[in-house]
């Protein structure tokens, strides 16, 4: 059964969502803790799958309450309720909180999203990897796309097309506003498919803000996934996604097929810098024996780089059109009625036919 505490300072809350979510009682096994320092004791002691905090509460905020599940069960679904939390602490809450959601929740949504992360967890099965996945705020970006965004940031003529430009030059810093766009600080009834799309909703200066805030973005700092290694994901994911949006027979889907393209493979990003002798040896294995990607990641980590994009993705609230497309781009045969994944395969073996190795 499914464990889920609820954090709220106010008890009439706390015995509001008892109410709303008593019919559930069979299948979540649901906690009620009234505070954040009692949350954080509480966390430290028993396991959870999924925690929904709410942002602004004396003595601890959900920050420090997310901040404590992530160090003692980074495995845990991270859920915060904003409010009308200001906009720097949202950006805090961005390296804590997988999702966002509004406070008072719309009941639907709550128990919606509650649904989504359940199913999402099938996704990755060894714990190891999905608390490796879970604990993750942000993926590494190149550091030359870095610089750009930063040295645009600050240029008193910047403009947000050059802003889309660079964003849709880095699978870490499509991933991270796509997050934050379709979060409930930007209040969206429906969620943005492409990165394009998702910084020219957010405007100039929350971007500027997001590049300069030094939370959502940073190049790799060494480890497994080092720069080079970064650098070598990234410019293989814009060469998918340039010839996915190239590729797409309809127009309206061009820009989401470049996200999908972008993203795909953000799952070898994970793999790469947090379990990276296993990945090494897959590596070696995969270049010696050619052996298919995703079969030998199966018997090395008991899941593929595909699947833990799709469950990191998933994890952030990111569309489901996208996260399935990452999830199944080389099983298509588990989403028949995904129509980027042929875009997906086919945008590969176009590079493949130029000379372009994954």
């Amino acid at each position: 059964m499914t464990r889920i505490l609820f954090v709220d300072d106010e008890p009439r809350v706390l015995e509001g969502l008892r109410d709303l979510l008593r019919k559930r009682r069979r299948e979540w096994d649901m906690v009620f803790v009234c505070g954040g320092p009692e949350a954080i004791a509480l966390v430290a002691l028993e396991p959870f799958d999924i925690v929904v905090s709410d942002m602004r509460m004396p003595g601890a905020d959900g920050i420090a309450v997310l901040r404590a599940v992530a160090a003692h069960r980074p495995e845990a679904a991270r859920v915060v309720l904003s409010g009308h939390a200001g906009r720097s602490s949202v950006l805090e809450a961005l390296t804590v909180a997988h999702q966002f959601l509004d406070k008072p929740c719309d009941p639907a949504t709550l128990q919606t999203t509650i649904d989504d992360l359940i199913a999402l967890a099938v996704l990755v099965a060894p714990p190891r990897v999905r608390a490796i996945t879970g604990a993750i705020p942000r993926l590494p970006s190149g550091a030359a796309v870095y610089t750009d965004l930063t040295t645009a940031a600050v240029a008193p003529d910047a403009s947000l097309e050059h802003m889309v430009q660079i964003v849709e030059q880095d699978p870490a810093m499509a991933a991270k506003v796509l997050q934050l766009v379709n979060s409930s600080f930007f209040g969206r009834a429906e969620h943005l498919d492409s990165a394009r799309a998702a910084v020219l909703h957010m405007g100039l200066e929350p971007v500027r803000t997001l590049a300069l805030a030094g939370r959502a973005f940073a190049p790799a700092d060494g480890g497994g996934a080092d720069d080079h290694e970064v650098e070598r994901h990234r410019r293989h994911a814009v060469r998918v996604a340039q010839a996915a949006r190239a590729l797409t027979p309809d127009a309206r889907l061009a820009d989401t097929a470049y996200t999908a393209g972008l993203l795909h493979d953000v799952g070898k990003l994970v793999l790469a810098a947090h379990l990276p002798e296993d990945y090494a040896a897959a590596q070696r294995r995969i270049a010696s024996t050619g052996q298919a990607t995703h079969a030998v990641e199966r018997e090395v980590f008991g899941t593929t780089h595909a699947e833990v994009g799709a469950y990191l993705l998933g994890l952030w609230g990111l569309p489901a059109l996208v996260v399935d497309t990452v999830a199944h781009h080389h099983d298509p045969e588990r989403a028949p009625n995904n129509p980027l994944i042929g875009v997906l395969i086919a945008a590969h073996a176009n590079l493949a036919a130029a000379g372009h190795a994954a």
